[in-house]
């Protein structure tokens, strides 16, 4: 069974009776620690200087794109690396409090790192807003180290951002003059090539295969009329022999008929005035049936193709207009096969040089290719160049002129009146309320590991045996002088204490005790 709160209390305040020797004794010596804590503390002084990071302005909208604000990302991060470093520490023991002439090297590196590093905070306020605090012991260094740390983070923030945009400026110019002399380079390299090639002008290679394309078609079309020419020459060829056979034999067969003609005509006339066996009349039909019979053997021997060879007279042949016909169309037949095959010549010449030429103008294109390649690639370059190259001028002018980032001093640091930190009364109260609730609590614990019964009831639950009476404990009027003496002992004690401590408290605030 747990005790009720009241029970608790009731206890509680029964140990603290029997105990009020040992309380009053913790409560005093609780306040004299308090006390004695409060007037050993050393007192120590906060200024705090508030720097504004301003990052738009008036002149930002009409700068846009022609210029870039040198950007902060971490405020706290980038104070810190520049109030820490060593070059703004050196300037800040140069501020009143610090100055001293004489200091080493290593001195002055104790210094920092023991009184004014460990003492100095950075703090991000918000986005745009930067804390710089300073504590110590003596108001008047503590107010000129913070102003010194916040003109001096302003000073070298300014003078690194200037410095970031020369640098990029600098870098820049000196890209953009490396890649002017590459585009010069580019430029005479694509000129010399093309003055020492003429066919490596844009558009070659299509004309050269345009021209080949065109002689390949002119050599093919030029073939097909060189085959038919001498196809036509074979055939007037043909002709030709077979009409000077033709002629041949019609005009022997002609001669024979114009002979038996004229004897014909003889025989008529002789036998007007003789008989048939005149010797006359029977020469002639002799002759008469001689020419007929060649007649007849001509034609059986050219329908056999046999016989002798016949020569043709020139004027025979002359005679014969189909003959001379077909001999003018041989003769333009051969001219013109002479003049199919010097053009076919003469094209295939031509092919084969605009193929090497076709050749020379393939690898003359890809080489101004990769010569014009290179040179619009250094062109591009050099112009994106040299607008970066503006822009970063103007963005240097920007800085020179704090026209882009900014730190200005929000709130600068005031000297301070009152010390920082827990302050004397709060030492006292501290004491009264720590010296009153320790000894509640040592007594609570006593009565968490105390087994003893203190109630009735605790009886009644644990042995389950039924309490008849109690018998009260009676003091005797010794023990209760004996207790009152005690009481105004510790009463005085008390009192006492806190008269001393109502009396330092009034030293102190009226500036009697430091």
């Amino acid at each position: 069974m747990q005790l009720s709160y009241p029970q608790m209390i009731d206890a509680l305040l029964k140990e603290m009776f029997v105990h009020r020797k040992a309380v009053v004794a913790i409560f005093l010596a609780i306040n004299a620690i308090a006390l004695i804590g409060g007037l050993a503390w050393p007192k120590q002084y906060t200024s705090s200087a508030t720097i504004i990071v301003d990052e738009k302005n008036i002149i930002e909208p009409l700068m846009k794109g022609a210029a870039v604000a040198t950007e902060v990302a971490d405020r706290a991060k980038l104070a810190k690396e520049v109030i820490y470093s060593r070059k703004l520490m050196s300037q800040v023991l140069t501020s009143p409090g610090w100055a001293k002439e004489g200091r080493t090297p290593k001195e002055e590196d104790a210094i920092i790192n023991k009184s004014i590093i460990p003492n100095t905070k950075i703090i991000s306020v918000d986005k745009n807003l930067i804390k710089i605090e300073y504590s110590s012991a003596d108001p008047e260094r503590t107010f000129n180290t913070t102003k010194k740390i916040s003109d001096l983070f302003i000073s070298e923030s300014l003078a690194a951002k200037a410095k970031e945009s020369q640098d990029a400026y600098d870098f820049i110019n000196k890209q953009t003059a490396e890649y002017h002399e590459k585009l010069v380079n580019a430029e005479a390299l694509l000129k010399d090539f093309r003055s020492a090639n003429l066919d490596a002008q844009p558009g070659s290679e299509g004309a050269v295969g345009t021209r080949i394309n065109s002689l390949e078609e002119k050599i093919q079309q030029t073939v097909n009329e060189l085959n038919e020419a001498e196809t036509k020459r074979e055939s007037l060829t043909k002709q030709l022999s077979g009409e000077a056979e033709v002629t041949a034999a019609f005009t022997r067969e002609g001669q024979y008929r114009v002979r038996i003609a004229e004897l014909q005509q003889q025989l008529d006339t002789l036998r007007l005035s003789y008989q048939d066996t005149y010797p006359d009349i029977v020469r002639i039909k002799h002759q008469i049936e001689d020419l007929n019979e060649a007649i007849n053997k001509d034609r059986v021997d050219r329908q056999v193709g046999k016989g002798p060879a016949r020569i043709l007279s020139e004027e025979s042949l002359a005679a014969n207009p189909l003959f001379q016909e077909l001999r003018r169309e041989l003769s333009q037949a051969k001219t013109q096969i002479d003049t199919l095959k010097a053009r076919l010549a003469d094209a295939r010449r031509l092919l084969q040089s605009e193929t090497v030429r076709g050749r020379r103008v393939h690898d003359s294109e890809a080489a101004l290719a990769e010569l014009t390649r290179d040179y619009q690639v250094n062109r591009d370059l050099y112009q994106d160049l040299l607008k970066r190259r503006e822009n970063a001028r103007v963005s240097m002018n920007m800085d020179i002129a704090n026209q882009g980032l900014t730190f200005k001093i929000h709130e600068p640091a005031t000297l301070p009146s009152d010390p920082s930190g827990p302050r004397f009364v709060h030492f006292i109260v501290a004491g009264i309320i720590l010296g009153i609730l320790m000894p509640l609590g040592l007594l609570h614990a006593k009565q968490q590991f105390d087994p003893r019964l203190r109630f009735d009831s605790l009886i009644a639950d644990r042995l389950k045996l039924q309490v008849l009476a109690i018998v009260p404990h009676l003091t005797t009027p010794a023990e209760e002088r004996e207790v009152a003496a005690s009481l105004r002992g510790l009463a005085l004690l008390v009192g006492a204490n806190f008269a001393i401590l109502a009396l330092v408290v009034g030293l102190k605030a009226g500036g009697i005790l430091s």
